[in-house]
């Protein structure tokens, strides 16, 4: 098994809303929002929050830790938004991938993760925005959603809400499966063949990451871009962590992953 992340401010944004985490275990994507400051403070406390949430709940099921985690990102959010007046109306997606007895995956907003098995790539997770409300009803075709003027309305996300109810998703690995994991900045310019013709000519998983943000690079990154990729070697079934895993981390912008 091999894994590596990497987020840049993209082209346009002045700082880095993107925040990740990866341990070989878990892994996590979160794109915050609410203003020059406050979308920093979202994806980076909901992000630390969800990995202290995960380890004091071990007791738990994979599938009820995620949303116990969840919750408690989103509460945390609230009540700081509460105390502290600058941050009201930050928020944040979050998109994380647990891997145990099977892959976990558990989701709020606009955040992605595809899994790439035998050569095809496919979403794991559905948008909750205002057009990929669209698209699920036909009323939109995804090349059109990104081009819509309202594509940056999100449904639901961390910190927005009293309650949230998070997407959670279970998938049983094969070998030689690829899970991406990517905020809107990467999806919202790439369509699945672009993530699918790159993933197929890097197949390490450093390569993949950093020719994926290239690609993004490329077309314009006017928002912030992070992706993740984690390639599942000849194991199979439970996974743990250990030391022989490789892993890389790349960083590029302005927040600390």
């Amino acid at each position: 098994m091999e894994y590596a992340g990497v987020t840049d401010r993209g082209k346009v944004r002045e700082n880095n809303e993107d925040f990740f985490y990866m341990d070989g275990r878990l892994f996590i994507v979160a794109d915050g929002m609410g203003g020059h400051v406050a979308g920093e403070v979202a994806s980076r406390e909901a992000v630390e929050c969800f990995v202290e949430a995960e380890r004091e709940n071990r007791w738990l099921d994979p599938a009820s830790r995620l949303k116990r985690c969840m919750l408690a990102a989103n509460l945390r959010l609230i009540n700081m938004a509460r105390e502290e007046p600058s941050l009201r109306g930050m928020g944040t997606t979050l998109t994380a991938l647990l891997l145990e007895d099977a892959a976990y995956i558990c989701h709020v907003g606009d955040s992605r993760a595809y899994l790439w098995r035998a050569g095809k790539i496919r979403p794991i997770t559905r948008d909750h925005s205002l057009v990929g409300r669209m698209v699920e009803e036909g009323r939109l075709s995804p090349a059109e959603a990104r081009a819509h003027p309202r594509r940056n309305v999100i449904l639901m996300a961390l910190g927005t809400a009293d309650e949230v109810a998070p997407d959670i998703h279970t998938i049983n690995p094969l070998m030689g499966d690829r899970f991406v994991l990517c905020t809107d900045g990467l999806s919202g310019v790439l369509e699945e063949w672009d993530i699918q013709r790159i993933l197929e000519s890097h197949y390490k998983a450093e390569e993949a990451c950093l020719a994926l943000l290239e690609e993004a690079l490329s077309q314009g990154a006017p928002d912030n871009v992070t992706v993740l990729v984690v390639n599942m070697g000849r194991e199979t079934g439970r996974f743990k962590a250990d030391k022989k895993r490789r892993w890389s981390l790349f960083h590029r912008g302005k927040n600390e992953a």
